[in-house]
């Protein structure tokens, strides 16, 4: 099910409905969540669920004993269970066709021809994000972060969770299982704030990042061959925009429907095209996995505190499995690459922090379109591709297209939209929460007949696919 169908409003209305009849019920409002979270993730394939309840089941069970047994030796064991477990199903899952593809290339180079297994089906929507939830769980509470639940009830709630299992935000264990303890937030500021927070994110991603991807991404990279620079930059920009829009505006969805049953996920964005260095992109894009992999990865492989090889080294390979992280294939491998260098020579070579508007003007372009150029590599759906998108920067004497004048106007609308203050989302927020019933009713009612306008560009969420 997806957030941007007409389904999805019907199930929200009666899964928010019933759960308020059972609000004041512990167990019952949580297995509630349960149910309606396996439907929810079940529309997709039902048999999906039986990975999720396989790495639920897992990291639950090894939490348990790494909280009973002290010993060392015992503990380090199950800590190599928890997570090779959950690994082990993303591996052959994710990456499993990439890498048996890989090797029977690799043997056809030298003239032997292999034919291996493949795993006989796509993609389980999700699992990356569900996975390093699980992973986070199980890693905390062997350095005794956190204690362990007791209850696969609470830990099945926190896995399974709907508005945030299929892309994030990428939940802590330690954020969200406290909130379990406690009787939901359910006021009409809560409410309002949540309701408002689905309307601005199913905006922003059926308004702008599909329209975005119909009127200028899309018919860029079908017809790559024969553009030229200006399309070129302006299709970056475009693409950068999109997939900023189209993911923000899930986590936006993700965060408002949470609010609606009483729960605070974290933050995923923050104005990232603001950034004046690529360090501080990825401090804004993206937050839960960008600190997820710095917390999990970059830190445990030294971080900054050994050396600038050290960092170097520790940066790479943080940025090379976060490529990986984000798809099955050498085109994201070589975006992770590409970043992790971006990182490295920016620390190195760098210019030092501008003091006036300008400078800083000049550093956010800079950085802008130092993360546009990268985009290249995440779109793209082979090197071939690529290397097109690479020459059409090359060619300045081709005219440009006929660009179409809806998608520049929404360009602009979503860079000016990025610009505005973050307070003015908030007073939004507020102002829409303590409005009257009827009035935030009505707009539901305008809202949901403005987005079904859009219906026919509907497209899936871009992070579905990692």
């Amino acid at each position: 099910m997806l957030f941007n169908t007409f389904s999805f409003p019907i199930f929200l209305v009666v899964a928010f409905v019933v759960y308020r009849l059972l609000q004041r019920q512990r167990m019952p409002r949580l297995l509630w969540l349960v149910m309606v979270s396996a439907f929810f993730y079940g529309c997709w394939k039902p048999w999906y669920l039986i990975l999720v309840a396989i790495s639920t089941l897992n990291s639950f069970l090894v939490g348990l004993g790494l909280e009973r047994w002290q010993q060392a030796r015992i503990r380090k064991l199950l800590l190599w269970i928890g997570v090779c477990g959950d690994l082990l199903l993303l591996g052959v899952f994710k990456y499993g066709n990439f890498a048996t593809e890989t090797l029977e290339a690799a043997m056809g180079t030298i003239g032997l021809s292999l034919a291996l297994p493949k795993v006989p089906t796509e993609l389980p929507v999700g699992i990356s994000f569900y996975t390093f939830q699980t992973l986070s769980y199980t890693i905390d509470v062997y350095k005794r972060r956190i204690p362990a639940t007791r209850s696969l009830l609470d830990f099945s709630v926190f896995v399974i969770f709907f508005p945030q299992l299929v892309a994030g935000p990428i939940v802590r264990a330690r954020e969200f299982l406290p909130q379990l303890l406690e009787r939901p937030r359910l006021d009409q500021t809560a409410i309002g704030q949540g309701i408002s927070l689905i309307l601005i994110g199913l905006a922003k991603k059926m308004i702008l990042a599909d329209t975005l991807s119909t009127t200028l991404v899309q018919p860029f990279f079908d017809n790559v061959w024969n553009k030229g620079a200006l399309d070129t930059v302006v299709t970056l920009w475009a693409a950068n925009f999109q997939v900023y829009c189209d993911f923000s505006g899930y986590s936006d969805v993700a965060i408002g429907a949470a609010l609606l049953f009483g729960f605070a996920l974290p933050k995923n964005f923050d104005r990232p095209f603001r950034s004046r260095t690529p360090m501080e992109h990825w401090r804004r894009w993206h937050i839960s996995l960008s600190f997820w992999l710095r917390d999990y990865l970059y830190f445990p492989l030294g971080g900054s505190r050994q050396g600038e090889w050290k960092t170097a080294y520790a940066l790479m390979m943080t940025f090379l499995l976060g490529g990986l992280w984000h798809g099955a294939g050498w085109t994201f491998v070589f975006w992770g690459l590409y970043n992790g260098v971006l990182l490295v020579l920016w620390r190195k070579w760098g210019p030092r922090p501008a003091t006036t508007r300008f400078g800083q003007a000049l550093e956010i372009f800079a950085t802008f379109n130092g993360i546009c150029f990268g985009l290249i590599f995440l779109h793209a759906t082979s090197f071939a591709e690529a290397w097109a998108v690479c020459t059409a920067l090359l060619r300045f004497n081709t005219p440009p297209s006929d660009l179409s004048l809806v998608g520049l106007g929404t360009l602009a609308f979503a860079a000016v939209l990025h610009a505005t203050p973050t307070r003015w989302k908030t007073e939004i927020q507020q102002g829409f929460a303590n409005a009257p019933s009827y009035a935030i009713g009505l707009s539901v009612v305008l809202g949901g007949g403005v987005l079904s306008l859009f219906a026919g560009m509907a497209r899936p969420f871009f992070y579905f696919q990692f």
